[in-house]
């Protein structure tokens, strides 16, 4: 009996035990209940969306964090200084909690002999915060307009992270004289890593990558999503900006739903396209489909020239061929990035293989980014070359003109502009060719051209030949 009731009230506790540690357990599961930050809101139940895990990574390449104040204009210290020092710079507090401040004087105890004394100078570089004694963090010479480097540790909990270790963060002090009684200073924050995730959808790799400027505030986040299709063929896009920017892959738009406050996962939703059939390589537009209207500058003509003028000059009968690349010309001894935008064959034997045996030649269109002076100036001036040059910008202000294979006369600005190339969902960095007959409608396209230029070329002449 003794042995049954002990049994009984081993069960009892037992059960009690587990109870309570089932409900302690539940309740601990509904405090750590994700909480999310809205970036856009009212997006349709519809919408296809991508729930991406984040997860920070040290790296030496890329900046997770990245700021900088510059033109920190230098006070005279009172009452004859400070241990020597007759200047202070006060570059303010960092999201570390701490007030930097730089002391600074002439080296003239060096007596240099053969460079000029302001050249070097003594800094000391104090932080503080309120409630702890202040700390010189370092003190030495330094030669101006020379970076002074100062190592930091941020916790991860103040950054929103859930890491076991701090950050390392480096903070650059440079400091130069403006004039002989005064200096000016600029200190920029850095933490390297990258706070990244991915996942596979249908066809293709999507990355999304996140790092803040000026401050770890939500506003202030920037985002940069990547799709790279598993199609070698299909080439991959990108795009970025701040977490509120509305971002363009391909034919698709997505943007940021919400973010959890511990940046540990993140939501996009596909407010217009379809991310799969982007990744699938179905960009263009359908055979036997109208192209969309448009109009472009013809750089050589210097004036505007739309799809009807184009279908127009060629006749019912003709066609255009529209070639999507940037001329062939002297190659630069240096690597860039957009060489598979080139064309390998130049205009004139493009001219030939279009136009071999046909009755009807038909209208060649080169769509471009960039062009020589040279030949807008040199070679085609008041000349008819036997062929439009269009500016694949919508402004044509927007197109790189050179001044030779080694100087260009400025440089486009990181963002995405208007291109036909978009407007008929062609690829950015490819050769492309359409063929339109003079009812405007796509009869062939090729959208990647570039590595067998020729027989895409000849492939287009059999077609107008045969019609």
């Amino acid at each position: 009996m003794k042995t049954q009731k002990t049994l009984q009230v081993v069960f009892l506790i037992a059960f009690v035990t587990a109870f309570f540690g089932w409900g302690q357990a539940g309740i601990c599961a509904q405090g750590a209940e994700k909480q999310w930050i809205a970036i856009h809101e009212q997006i349709p139940e519809g919408a296809a969306r991508y729930k991406i895990k984040l997860k920070y990574t040290p790296s030496e390449s890329g900046y997770f964090y990245n700021s900088a104040r510059s033109n920190i204009e230098s006070d005279i210290l009172p009452n004859g200084g400070i241990d020597g020092y007759e200047y202070r710079l006060d570059f303010g507090t960092k999201f570390d909690g701490y007030q930097y401040v730089a002391l600074v004087r002439a080296a003239r105890d060096l007596g240099l002999l053969n460079r000029d004394g302001r050249q070097i100078c003594k800094a000391r570089i104090i932080r503080s915060i309120e409630g702890e004694e202040q700390e010189i963090v370092k003190e030495g010479y330094f030669f101006v307009n020379n970076n002074i480097e100062v190592p930091a540790e941020i916790p991860s909990e103040e950054l929103g992270l859930d890491l076991k270790e701090p950050l390392p963060c480096k903070f650059s002090i440079n400091i130069y004289g403006n004039s002989p009684n005064s200096y000016r200073g600029s200190m920029s924050a850095r933490i390297k890593g990258s706070l990244t995730g991915a996942i596979f959808t249908s066809g293709a790799n999507l990355e999304v990558s996140i790092s803040y400027k000026d401050s770890f505030e939500t506003k202030d986040a920037q985002i940069k999503v990547t799709l790279e299709p598993f199609d070698d063929e299909v080439p991959y896009d990108s795009a970025g900006g701040s977490i509120t920017d509305i971002l363009r892959l391909h034919s698709t738009k997505l943007v940021v739903e919400k973010i959890a406050t511990d940046s540990s996962e993140i939501i996009l939703a596909a407010i217009h396209g379809d991310l799969a059939q982007s990744a699938q390589g179905q960009l263009h537009l359908g055979i036997n489909k109208p192209v969309p209207a448009f109009s472009r500058v013809e750089l050589v003509g210097r004036k505007l020239l739309t799809l009807d003028q184009l279908c127009k000059k060629a006749g019912r009968r003709g066609y255009i061929v529209m070639i999507f690349g940037d001329l062939k010309r002297q190659t630069p001894d240096y690597y860039r990035p957009d060489m598979e935008n080139k064309l390998t064959l130049d205009e004139s034997m493009i001219l030939d293989i279009l136009q071999r045996d046909s009755k009807t030649p038909p209208i060649v269109a080169f769509v471009c980014r960039e062009m020589y002076f040279s030949d807008l100036y040199e070679k085609w001036l008041g000349q008819d070359p036997g062929f439009y040059i269009l500016s694949d910008y919508s402004n044509p202000m927007e197109m790189n003109f050179l001044l030779s294979s080694r100087r260009s006369s400025h440089h486009r600005p990181p963002t995405k502009l208007e291109t036909l190339r978009g407007q008929l969902l062609l690829p950015e960095n490819k050769v492309s060719i359409a063929l339109v007959n003079g009812e405007g409608n796509l009869i062939y396209i090729d959208i990647n051209a570039g590595k067998q230029l020729e027989e895409s070329l000849t492939r287009i002449n059999k077609l107008i030949r045969d019609k």
